[in-house]
């Protein structure tokens, strides 16, 4: 599918505008005067005017609507325990970005039945949305992708499949209003929408967990952010918002990044079985996507980022008295990789790092490994805590972050965060993951502050250990907006 040529959309703003008629025309909400023909000619009225430069049959003269949103560059977290504003900070932005993507102002046809959107024609699609993702359960999002939809917008959504039409109401209404994606790859390239359910993975063999959302184009007032792209932990599910706490990082107005991603998003479409991670760098950034089915102790690439930070020399008012801080935020941390992953952490520990840990999910086998006989350069607290039975989990982080201050690649004032969906347990190398890094301070600062603000809100230094709830990532609850 290629890509909607840069400028087409905001030069449609001015489609209305043709030859020089005289008097008003009302164009996406402003009034542009236009000179006479002549002191004798008669002003039309604007909807005289509009029928005349509008054809119900050629896209390229529709208006194109308006948003009033900007995605921020930077991190969004929510808070599980907050107010309800405060639970849904990214399902929001999520949320307002699709609202305020541009599509076009359907004209009416001659019997009063509104323009039908333009099909299988890449090139007259207003703006594109593709969108990645674990699990879908919140009734607001679905309902912006659909109007999306109806606004001529390409909008494509791959979901794992885990949930479908019968368990998640949001999957059947994306289902019966986007429709489901063609069988051969020609035609998943030009169809202009579609929703689909990758199994056991859309590259992987276990499931789709990737987090990714981009946005051609995102429009406040007729001014234009491009190239939009967001990741982080965070699914678009009551858990997301209730349970869980999530971040989101968004990259807008950055060309490679974007085009990485979405790239990514179609060799995903494919739902074809690719076990090789992809990396690629542009600027302070540098993503990896997974699976990556022969990942061992000495190929992973999360074990190799962990291999990049050293434990002395830091400079720069970085790290704490010269040596490097490490500052862990994990959902779910255990198995033979989960093993080897925190033998490298206890490792930096004894030489010399400051290692500061939030878990949810981590066996005692695991905890044990990391905290037995360490002092005050070690922490590890959870935030897993169960509702009022005492059975399942109620609060718990969902992010898959680490982040160093200190000597990291070679640069002994670094700050590093690398955050995505990519937990440190087993099943992740089979799996679509996405994991970020982003070499920043401000950034770093950021996600420390969040990390702070976690453990002071609510965390334990005593291990414990319960199931993951249902709702949101294994099965539907409410799906109220």
């Amino acid at each position: 599918m290629s890509r909607t040529p840069a400028g087409r959309l905001s030069n449609r703003l001015l489609r209305l505008l043709v030859g020089s008629v005289a008097g008003p025309v009302l164009v996406a909400g402003l009034v542009v005067g236009l000179p006479a023909t002549s002191a004798s000619a008669t002003a039309p009225t604007a909807a005289t005017l509009a029928r005349s430069a509008v054809d119900p049959l050629d896209p390229s003269t529709w208006s194109l609507t308006r948003g009033h949103y900007t995605p921020a560059y930077g991190a969004k977290f929510n808070n599980p325990y907050g107010t309800t504003s405060a639970r849904r900070t990214i399902l929001s932005h999520v949320i307002r970005t699709i609202n305020a993507v541009p599509g076009y102002v359907r004209p009416q046809l001659p019997d009063g039945s509104t323009a039908p959107c333009p099909e299988n024609n890449p090139a007259l699609y207003p703006a594109e949305i593709k969108i990645a993702l674990y699990s879908i359960a919140d009734r607001a999002f679905t309902t912006a992708l659909i109007n999306a939809h109806r606004r001529c917008v390409s909008v494509k959504v791959l979901m794992n499949s885990h949930l479908d039409v019968n368990t998640s109401p949001s999957w059947r209404r994306l289902i019966n209003n986007l429709g489901t994606r063609p069988g051969d790859a020609a035609h998943q390239d030009s169809r202009r929408s579609f929703a689909y359910r990758c199994t056991h993975g859309c590259l992987g063999s276990a499931v789709l967990h990737t987090k990714m959302y981009l946005f051609s184009s995102v429009s406040n007032n007729g001014s234009l952010t491009r190239d939009v792209t967001m990741t982080g932990s965070s699914n678009m599910t009551s858990n997301a918002v209730k349970v869980q706490w999530n971040d989101m990082f968004t990259m807008p107005g950055n060309r490679t990044v974007y085009d990485d991603y979405r790239a990514q998003f179609m060799r995903m479409v494919r739902d074809h079985t690719n076990g090789h991670p992809r990396v690629l760098s542009e600027g302070p950034y540098t993503t990896t996507f997974y699976p990556f089915f022969s990942a061992n102790r000495s190929t992973d690439l999360t074990m190799r980022a962990l291999n990049t930070i050293r434990c002395t020399g830091a400079t720069g008012g970085t790290g704490i008295g010269g040596r490097t801080v490490l500052h862990i935020a994990m959902h779910s941390w255990h198995g033979t990789r989960g093993k080897y992953l925190a033998e490298r952490v206890r490792e930096m520990y004894n030489r010399g790092c400051y290692v500061r840990i939030l878990y949810s999910f981590m066996g005692h086998g695991t905890y044990s490994l990391l905290t037995h006989g360490t002092g005050s350069r070690m922490v590890a607290r959870r935030v897993l805590f169960p509702g009022p039975s005492g059975l399942v989990a109620a609060k718990y982080s969902h992010m898959k972050m680490f982040a160093a201050s200190g000597n990291v690649a070679g640069d002994s004032s670094a700050s590093v965060v690398w955050t995505g969906s990519n937990n440190w347990s087993d099943r992740s190398i089979r799996c679509d993951e996405v994991t970020l890094r982003i070499a920043s301070r401000s950034v770093y600062d950021a996600y420390v502050n969040h990390w702070n603000f976690m453990r002071a809100r609510r965390s334990s230094s005593v291990w414990a250990i319960y199931p993951e709830p249902g709702g949101g990532g294994r099965a539907p609850d409410n799906e109220a907006g």
